[in-house]
């Protein structure tokens, strides 16, 4: 470091007396065409010597080092650069494959999940409750009731306990309703007996809206054309009145109306379908077919022995 000194101090001596003496203008004559004097040769000398000295001394790196670190610095870009790319392959930042991409996914489909889940347990408990009420009957249809049979016995609603009871209301004086109905019921009655399980098992019963005409005689007449095993009921009209009230049957008849006049009775049009025990099971309306009955009915009863009941036969 001090022998780089002093050449530095030497050249810059020179310098300074090489400019002392041109600004004397004391050059010679002709100096800028000769080859160039000791004095600039050893200048040259002293500048390389400089030179190699500060590059000796310096910090800064070489041009092949230099060389070398743009290159390192290219291949670990480049390195770089295939590593994020092979990073937004697999895992890019948009995108269904992306972290974003897939919490929603995942996120959607826990909810999907979830959602199915509670509404088939909804479902099931419906089902279940839905299952258990038509196998048990909780409606509040049916009662207590006391009336008189076609023969003159006396009946109440325990009298049909033991066995299933299909039961209509209507009167005797019904032009077409009343008898396309009962018909319908016999029929449906009818494909039941097939099967030899399910005969005997049900019972038919007609309780008539009209009992001011319908005698225990004249109804007893009226079953002739229907399926034999038909019982009708018919009582005073409070009694009547008392058991339309516990199937929530509505009647009623024209006012004023003269002893030995004909008139229609209007009525609820309706089948009710009742268990051993005498609770409400399922009703049947106009719009439902024999076949339909038949079938419904034969499933009911299935239900009500597999839960371990019996049926009077």
């Amino acid at each position: 470091m001090r022998a780089f000194s002093s050449v530095l101090y030497k050249t810059a001596k020179q310098a300074a007396g090489l400019s002392s003496r041109l600004s004397q203008q004391q050059l010679p004559v002709g100096f800028f065409n000769r080859a160039p004097t000791a004095t600039f040769a050893r200048l040259a000398q002293s500048s390389r010597s400089i030179i190699v000295g500060r590059r000796a001394y310096s910090t800064e790196p070489s041009s092949s080092e230099k060389e070398k670190a743009a290159e390192s610095s290219t291949t670990s870009k480049s390195n770089s650069s295939n590593t994020k790319k092979q990073r937004d392959h697999l895992f890019p930042e948009t995108g269904p494959l992306s972290p974003v991409g897939i919490g929603m996914f995942l996120l959607t489909a826990g909810g999907i999940l979830y959602y199915f889940t509670i509404v088939k347990d909804r479902v099931r408990k419906e089902t279940a409750q839905k299952s258990k009420g038509e196998e048990y009957g909780k409606a509040d249809i049916g009662g207590p009731f006391e009336l008189i049979d076609q023969n003159g016995n006396i009946m109440t609603d325990r009298s049909l306990h033991g066995k299933f009871a299909l039961v209509y209301f209507g009167f005797c004086h019904c032009p077409d309703i009343c008898p396309d109905e009962m018909d319908k019921m016999g029929d449906a009655l009818e494909m039941l007996e097939r099967d030899p399980k399910m005969a005997d098992v049900v019972q038919p019963v007609f309780i008539t809206c009209d009992p001011q005409r319908d005698s225990p005689d004249a109804i007893k007449e009226y079953l002739k054309q229907f399926h034999p095993k038909f019982i009708g009921l018919t009582g005073s009209i409070d009694q009547v009145r008392n058991a339309c009230k516990k199937y929530r049957v509505y009647f009623s008849k024209p006012p004023k109306v003269g002893e030995n006049q004909d008139y229609l009775v209007d009525h609820s049009i309706f089948s009710y379908f009742m268990d051993p025990d005498g609770a409400f099971i399922d009703v049947y309306g106009k719009e439902r077919t024999a076949e339909f009955m038949a079938k419904d009915i034969e499933r009911r009863i299935k239900q009500f022995t597999e839960s371990g009941r019996t049926v009077k036969k």
